[in-house]
């Protein structure tokens, strides 16, 4: 069975149609690419999957569970976690309690523990903290646990968005243009903390990407979707020759 089963998801907001009938899975373990122009509706699926949008048609099944339907924080406990193409994080909290924040769809005590701060409370609040800083060190970024997100580099932030999805232990982790705004260097940076990361914590990573060497270097396979329809799905050498995706998106000389 595969982790991530969708099947004809459509997609309308009011008159317009922003996804038509897309079909997709994705097996466990795997690394895969969604690529396509500008408006194509990429990040639209994202927002579908993670429950931000409840689509209009269409069936998400995820790890065997339908999930469409489901609240953002509800798809999280189940093991799925995401960044963003525009970097969401807490600015006015450290990075460590950005961290502990990415813990607590799994709390383990109620409301009056946390009021008469129980033994369950403390004992909870403590392997929280441990996760989290244990997150921090994996990532390379325990330096920076008492900073404030928004006075770190660019790159930095991108990693504390990496290090908060893998906070929450996913099974799936998808990312919505991960290299948007980096330089040719920290790109690089990137392919090589992803690999890690999928190898490190043997999850699966589906990514949204316009950077054509981070797809090209990192997927397994590749879904191209234009005006929110699938215009092909192959490997990277197959996307890299298909006369279609070429006409559409990628052009003689992006490769």
């Amino acid at each position: 069975m595969p982790l991530l089963k969708i099947s004809g998801l459509t997609q309308r907001f009011g008159g317009i149609q922003a996804l038509s009938d897309f079909s997709f899975q994705l097996e466990e373990h795997e690394i895969v690419g969604l690529i396509g122009p500008n408006g194509a509706g990429k990040t639209t699926v994202f927002n579908i999957v993670s429950g931000f949008y409840k689509p209009t048609e269409g069936k998400v099944v995820f790890n065997g569970r339908r999930i469409n339907g489901l609240k953002p924080h509800q798809i999280t406990a189940l093991g799925m976690a995401r960044t963003f193409q525009n970097i969401r994080l807490w600015n006015n909290m450290t990075v460590l309690d950005n961290m502990r924040l990415a813990r607590y769809a799994w709390l383990g005590y109620s409301f009056w523990s946390a009021i008469f701060r129980t033994q369950r409370y403390r004992r909870a609040e403590k392997n929280i903290e441990n996760q989290a800083r244990e997150a921090l060190e994996m990532m390379e970024l325990t330096d920076y646990a008492e900073e404030l997100p928004k006075n770190l580099p660019y790159g930095l932030q991108r990693r504390v968005e990496l290090a908060r999805a893998l906070a929450s232990k996913p099974r799936l982790l998808l990312l919505d243009e991960p290299a948007a705004g980096l330089n040719s260097s920290d790109a690089d940076d990137l392919i090589h903390f992803i690999r890690w990361i999928h190898d490190e914590f043997k999850l699966s990573i589906w990514m949204i990407e316009h950077q054509m060497k981070v797809v090209m270097s990192l997927c397994q396979h590749l879904t191209v979707i234009d005006f929110g329809c699938t215009i092909a799905s192959g490997t990277p050498e197959e996307i890299r020759n298909n006369p279609d995706v070429i006409k559409a998106y990628l052009g003689d000389d992006t490769l």
